[in-house]
């Protein structure tokens, strides 16, 4: 067997909890520099969350994230009534960060991976899946042991190299 999942997951995790409101986990997760976290309650996981889930909650049923989207990508300037409405609601924003938990957002029985799994296999499973991390949990209790992800993964090929045919 290959590298296992355990000698490169990164065990110091950020980690949720399902009461959390939106706002606390954007602060949180702004202050640690990732975009997403497991959600823990009594040291089992129970979901993970990410700021795309913010964005997707905080716009449901609107067309205003895609105009937000376009204005931040777009090389062209926005006319004064486009920059009105997005300032207007922003404090709506605010309101919805405030009023919602991470419980209504995260994703329940998120896909996990085990210690002793390979990191080979694991990686197979990031692409396959396109997500870049999975929690790392022990495989009877679903205790939170730690995180691995794409990062982690783009730190063994850089320890290890590519392939195994060097």
């Amino acid at each position: 067997m290959g590298i296992t999942v355990e000698e490169l997951m990164t065990t110091r995790v950020v980690t949720l909890t399902p009461e959390m409101t939106l706002k606390e986990m954007d602060t949180l997760l702004v202050k640690r520099g990732v975009s997403g976290a497991p959600v823990v309650e009594r040291g089992r996981l129970v979901g993970v969350a990410s700021q795309a889930d913010v964005v997707r909650t905080l716009w449901e049923g609107e067309h205003e994230a895609a105009k937000i989207a376009a204005y931040y990508s777009s090389p062209y300037l926005v006319s004064m009534p486009a920059l009105e409405k997005i300032a207007h609601d922003s404090h709506l924003v605010n309101e919805r960060l405030v009023a919602r938990k991470v419980r209504d957002i995260m994703t329940k029985d998120p896909l996990v991976a085990h210690p002793d799994d390979d990191v080979a296999t694991t990686a197979a499973r990031m692409l396959a899946d396109q997500i870049h991390r999975f929690p790392v949990t022990h495989r009877e209790t679903g205790e939170l042991l730690g995180i691995f992800t794409a990062l982690d993964l783009a730190k063994a090929i850089s320890r290890y190299g590519l392939g195994s045919g060097g």
